[in-house]
């Protein structure tokens, strides 16, 4: 299975020091979280969209969002920009069609779960024969984006394209060759 993404901004963790340009990154990131996404970055989310799907070409089309921890947070978060995105591409977007089963604290609180996807209820009528844009704030190791686009599969989607606003970078990593 391919796990192919996108990705809008790079995430520097606070725990590096950072330069004006990545704290506005930041900044952009942690309201994102809040509910607030600006006209501008509302606007750049659908051209990514736009260039995906002129990439992949195809029909039948909707844009999903990996949930908040929260429905009341998922709701926050993307209910304004689901609408927008809709209005501006013509694809079906709605982030009722993947939800939390039920609310939870935060991975970022508690630790993620083995398998957060397992938590996900899929609306398989809004799936089945449909080519996905998968939209969530940051991709770290990208364990939930693989497991909600195999969740989206075995629920009947053809195919699964991630879109993150941001990739978290970690300045500390090295890789080790075998």
């Amino acid at each position: 299975m391919s796990y192919t993404y996108n990705y809008i901004m790079e995430y520097l963790p606070k725990r590096y020091s950072a330069t004006m340009k990545q704290e506005s990154d930041r900044q952009v990131i942690y309201d994102f979280k809040n509910g607030y996404c600006s006209l501008s970055l509302m606007n750049t989310i659908v051209e990514h969209i736009k260039e995906i799907k002129k990439e992949l070409g195809g029909n039948n089309w909707r844009v999903c969002f990996i949930p908040a921890s929260t429905h009341h947070k998922t709701a926050c978060r993307y209910q304004k920009l689901a609408a927008f995105i809709e209005k501006e591409t013509g694809i079906a977007c709605d982030y009722h069609t993947i939800l939390p089963i039920q609310d939870q604290e935060s991975g970022h609180i508690t630790g993620k779960k083995t398998n957060p996807a397992e938590n996900f209820n899929i609306k398989t009528s809004d799936v089945a024969g449909k080519n996905i844009i998968l939209i969530d704030d940051v991709i770290t190791r990208g364990m939930t984006f693989m497991q909600t686009t195999n969740k989206l599969t075995r629920n009947g989607a053809n195919m699964v394209r991630g879109l993150f606003l941001a990739k978290t970078v970690n300045p500390d990593w090295v890789r080790h060759s075998a």
